[in-house]
């Protein structure tokens, strides 16, 4: 599998939990905690919870729509903006799953599993962008 089909899959999986995240949000509804012990719901009820007023899960819905749109197009602009998105995504879950242990004193496993997801994504795509430099 390339590294462009791999990150377009991984930017569905992102897209399906952020999809999730947000209706189940918008019904006013908890989100099912895999993990149990109820730190899903205390994740998503607590002020982290929102940038500016906006819910977190519609940033994730953003970013990820425009992660998959970067990986349709066969283009070294959208392999340099698909790496600067996954990065940042990567360095923005890092920082909220920071969020969670010291702040929020509780784990949600969507959102962990968002920031394993963005990671990959980053290095999938920067393989991709420094593969596609030295052959430039």
């Amino acid at each position: 599998m390339s590294a462009r089909r791999l990150a377009a899959v991984l930017a569905l999986l992102e897209l399906a939990i952020a999809v999730y995240l947000e209706v189940e949000r918008a019904r006013g509804r908890s989100v099912a905690c895999p993990i149990g012990g109820g730190g899903c719901e205390t994740v998503q009820q607590s002020s982290y919870s929102k940038l500016a007023g906006v819910p977190l899960p519609i940033l994730g819905l953003i970013g990820a729509a425009t992660m998959f749109v970067t990986t349709l197009v066969d283009d070294p602009r959208a392999r340099t903006a698909a790496f600067v998105l996954a990065v940042a995504g990567a360095l923005f879950s890092l920082y909220l799953a920071g969020l969670q242990a010291f702040e929020i004193h509780a784990y949600c496993a969507w959102c962990l599993a968002s920031a394993v997801i963005w990671i990959a994504l980053a290095v999938t795509t920067g393989v991709a962008w420094f593969r596609a430099a030295d052959e430039e």
